[in-house]
This record gives structure tokens, C-alpha cells and sequence, in this order.
């Protein structure tokens, strides 16, 4: 798992049919006052949105780049329908093939991660910020942990409330005490569309089957 959202799909035997790849479940049969919460939300984020893209188009464009994002709930639904003959389910050969390898810098990268949530869960911020540079280090190509971290102390700077945890980056004239390398916006700016949201399925590309 490096982004959010992450899906992995686990059929009634246990097995994965998907490993973890970008995907974005509708919020249609959502009750009413989630609905309306995630509304208003979404309303504050839209407006940061456009002034990122009025600032810089470009990175607008990558972080929404690769994406098919109203294709994913349908497939579900004819994993739903057909199950191990739906296009969209792949072999165990094509998940291992899917899958990313997990060697030793992914794996310390993972233990130095949990002990930063462990650490700031205790309220021993340094150690904390100490463990999430490692694991950032180990595995910098992982915004799962990046973004963790970048919002838990923006989050702070920003003073909290719903809004500050999209806060992943330092307030202006505090650049000095960021205890990071990098923030959200420089470095999806520096990162490629494709890199940051990988292209979602479809079933020309990810199954033999519907061919």
C-alpha cells in the first residue's frame, strides 16, 4: 500500500484475485447526513483544488493523471456478478507478477513506520519525526508513509480543526522548522502523473480473459 486509495480484492477462499492498486468506491448508498458531511468536506477541498490548479496547472495534472476513476466501481460489481470469471479477476501468476517485492529496505522501511505511529501515538514527537525520516528514506517512494507524517505535523502547524490535516506541508515563514526533506506539493510536482496514481484497470489491460 504507497497511496490513498488502495484496494486489494480477497475472494471467499482467502485468496488475493487484485493486489493493491488505486480505486475509488462510489459514496452513492452512503445515509444522509454522511453524505451531507462528506459533501460539505469535499466543497472545502474542491476549492483548494482549483487554486492549486490556477497556481500550477501542470501538477493539477499529475496528480490527477492515469486515472479512470468511474470505471473501477463497475468492475467491482462483475467481480461481484461472475466472480473467478469476471475479466477483471487475475490468475495467481499475474497477482505475483502485480505485486511489488518487498526486500530488506521495504521491510525496515515498515518497521521504522509503525514504530513512528507507536512513537507519535505516545506523544514522543521526536522519535517519532526520527522513524517516519528513516522509513521516507528507506522507501521514498511510499506517500502512504510520506503523507502520514507530512499531515500529522501539518495538521499541527495548521492547528487542527477538519480541515488541517491536509495541511502536508509547512505555513509560510516556518519553512525552517519542517523536520522533513520534502512537503506534498514539491514533490508530487517533481513526480510524474503515472508514478503518482498508477493507470486503474481495465480489462484490455490486466486479464487475458477478455480478450
Amino acid at each position: 500500500m504507497v497511496n490513498i486509495p488502495n484496494v486489494v480484492w480477497i475472494d471467499e477462499a482467502g485468496m488475493i484475485v487484485r493486489p493493491a492498486e488505486p480505486g475509488w468506491p462510489p459514496g452513492d448508498d452512503y445515509p444522509d447526513w454522511l453524505r451531507g458531511f462528506l459533501d460539505d468536506r469535499d466543497a472545502e477541498v474542491e476549492k483548494k483544488a482549483a487554486a492549486v490548479e490556477a497556481d500550477d496547472p501542470e501538477l493539477a495534472a499529475r496528480l490527477r493523471g492515469g486515472q479512470d476513476r468511474d470505471s473501477y466501481p463497475d468492475a467491482i460489481r462483475d467481480w461481484a456478478r461472475n466472480g473467478a470469471d469476471s475479466a477483471f479477476v487475475l490468475t495467481p501468476e499475474q497477482v505475483i507478477e502485480a505485486s511489488t517485492e518487498r526486500g530488506i529496505d521495504k521491510s525496515q522501511g515498515a518497521a521504522h513506520f509503525e514504530l513512528a505511529n507507536h512513537f507519535w501515538g505516545n506523544g514522543d514527537r521526536t522519535s517519532a519525526i526520527t522513524h517516519f525520516n528513516e522509513a521516507h528514506r528507506l522507501q521514498p517512494d511510499n506517500w502512504t508513509y510520506k503523507r502520514q507524517a507530512w499531515s500529522l505535523v501539518g495538521n499541527e502547524e495548521a492547528g487542527g480543526g477538519e480541515m488541517g490535516r491536509f495541511n502536508q506541508g509547512p505555513l509560510p515563514g516556518a519553512e525552517a522548522e519542517w523536520p522533513f526533506a520534502g512537503t506534498f506539493m514539491s514533490e508530487a510536482a517533481a513526480t510524474p502523473a503515472a508514478d503518482y496514481y498508477p493507470a486503474t484497470m481495465s480489462p484490455e489491460t490486466t486479464s487475458p480473459k477478455a480478450t
